[in-house]
């Protein structure tokens, strides 16, 4: 999934600092190197994630990506003396869900209601957990209750219950919130005018493919 930036604007239709633009960005923010799990394109505020493998672009995410188009702008050398004005239309389609212990099976491929779970830890990490294979020869399938617990390093019984299983998640940071997180749709527009020529106006459009 990309998420990128659109301009109609002569010089690129894509947001992008030039070399030595990035160079003075960079000195004055230097926190611009770090993608904070966001894969960016290089020079930009455009950000790619592989839906496959559990990530989404949720809010946090679309904060992220606007505070660092927000610190890049201004070193834009093409759009110097201009106003810009930044449009938001969010809309939240399917960013967070609700779901339950009790909507989870035990084994392998059994039922899951949500393709991943984001948690606080006790030292106030943010993790998160994928619900189904990303790899492998269980590609696709759900992991089920009991490979969760595993990979939360919480001991099971040997001949555990489902509905013991069930007990020993409920008190587990990540079944707490009761929420998962998903992609949420968002558009973009940003409108730069000219200082010198007002009717002049070039525009740009964050999309989410």
């Amino acid at each position: 999934m990309l998420s990128d930036f659109l301009v109609s604007h002569p010089k690129k239709p894509f947001f992008q600092l030039s070399q030595s633009e990035w160079a003075t960005a960079v000195a004055q923010y230097p926190e611009l190197m770090e993608d904070n799990l966001i894969e960016y394109i290089e020079r930009s505020a455009s950000a790619s994630i592989q839906v496959d493998h559990g990530a989404y672009f949720d809010n946090d995410a679309g904060i992220s990506q606007f505070t660092r188009l927000f610190k890049m702008l201004p070193f834009k050398e093409a759009y110097k003396n201009h106003l810009i004005n930044i449009v938001v239309d969010n809309t939240r389609t399917d960013s967070a869900k609700e779901f339950s212990l009790e909507n989870f099976g035990m084994k392998l491929g059994t039922r899951c209601p949500v393709d991943q779970i984001k948690y606080t830890d006790d030292k106030g990490q943010q993790q998160k957990l994928d619900c189904y294979f990303t790899t492998g020869k269980n590609m696709g399938k759900s992991k089920g209750l009991q490979i969760l617990a595993e990979e939360l390093k919480i001991k099971v019984p040997a001949k555990v219950t489902l509905k013991d299983l069930k007990q020993l998640l409920s008190s587990h940071n990540a079944f707490q919130n009761h929420i998962a997180h998903k992609s949420a749709k968002s558009k973009t527009y940003i409108f730069l005018t000219s200082l010198s020529t007002c009717s002049q106006k070039t525009s740009a459009v964050r999309r989410t493919v």
